[in-house]
């Protein structure tokens, strides 16, 4: 590929998405912007993904990786990728997903206008296991975050987004739709994204932020696949609480908010909790298995927070027994 522009690393962490990964890596390979370093990783899948992976590198040059064991997480894939990155930039595609022809053009180009931007990333169409378009992100930002500053594209603080947005929830719809500078990807990537099933990229995206700016693009370009394999569908109840609870601490803890304000933060997971099949003992094992340390400094600031905001624990304590008494 030819080397004008700066260089950009794409990962492609791959597990048993064999039949979508030669749409995947071939809507790289097709990309208008050529400057481009393609690292493929199969995390040992027991499906065909070695067999077309192996077809495509005999038509295509770029690296492949695979691991003789699963490593149990998509994010073990990111570290490599901020050691073996040679790029300026790195984009994670995701495995089962695939990109416009313009994506990194667009991308480099808009990170390009401003010094300070670390993150880019854009609108999404949302497509069925056959590819077929079935929504757009629009309905993650109107329905979900009931926010129309997505309808248009913006450049902005990113210890802002972080405190006012990233902190409430992911921003990023899909990671493949991010290019982030490979300098914030090694200061932010942290081995404890390993730890999490669900909410690392919630999290690292966060994490980015601390780093710089934000560039928002509203044209969709990537398409995001969902279907039953999706990660966040797999993920169980005490796993999925646990780490949306550790995760919204760690964002408190990077956005710097004041410790009394970490209640009010957390206002959404407690009304959760009510409606979850898991119970206390279940989501507490689970926080435990994630990280011991992390949960107790989460338990004393939300015992401290709730102390300087009292009438939280009233109003839990409300809802509680009208969800209880209704069942």
């Amino acid at each position: 590929m030819s080397n004008q522009g700066p260089k950009v690393t794409a990962l492609v962490p791959s597990y048993n998405h064999g039949r979508f990964l030669r749409q995947r890596i071939e809507s790289i390979l097709q990309q208008s912007y050529r400057n481009i370093e393609l690292i493929v990783i199969d995390d040992c899948s027991s499906d065909d993904s070695d067999a077309v992976i192996r077809s495509l590198l005999a038509e295509h040059e770029f690296r492949y990786i695979r691991n003789e064991r699963n490593s149990g997480t998509p994010f073990a894939a990111w570290g490599k990728a901020a050691s073996l990155a040679n790029g300026e930039y790195i984009w994670i595609c995701e495995s089962d997903d695939f990109a416009a022809p313009d994506f990194l053009e667009t991308a480099v180009a808009k990170m390009a206008e401003h010094e300070d931007a670390v993150l880019f990333y854009c609108d999404s169409w949302i497509v069925d296991e056959d590819g077929q378009t079935i929504d757009h992100t629009d309905s993650y930002f109107h329905d979900i975050w009931r926010e129309l500053r997505w309808d248009a594209d913006f450049h902005s603080d990113g210890v802002g987004e972080l405190g006012n947005y990233q902190l409430r929830g992911q921003t990023v719809p899909n990671m493949s739709s991010a290019l982030i500078t490979t300098a914030a990807f090694r200061r932010a990537y942290h081995p404890f994204l390993k730890k999490l099933k669900l909410t690392g990229d919630w999290l690292f995206i966060g994490w980015v932020m601390r780093c710089g700016s934000v560039v928002f693009c509203k044209k969709p370009m990537s398409h995001f696949r969902k279907h039953e394999q999706t990660a966040r569908i797999r993920v169980k109840s005490a796993q999925s609480q646990a780490e949306f609870v550790l995760t919204k601490y760690l964002l408190f803890r990077a956005a710097g908010t004041p410790a009394r304000e970490f209640a009010h933060v957390m206002r959404t997971d407690a009304v959760r909790f009510l409606y979850e099949p898991a119970g206390p003992l279940d989501v507490l094992k689970a926080l435990f298995q994630v990280s011991i340390p992390k949960t107790l400094k989460c338990g004393a600031l939300l015992a401290a927070s709730l102390a300087m905001n009292g009438r939280y624990l009233k109003q839990f304590y409300q809802r509680y027994k009208l969800v209880k008494g209704a069942e």
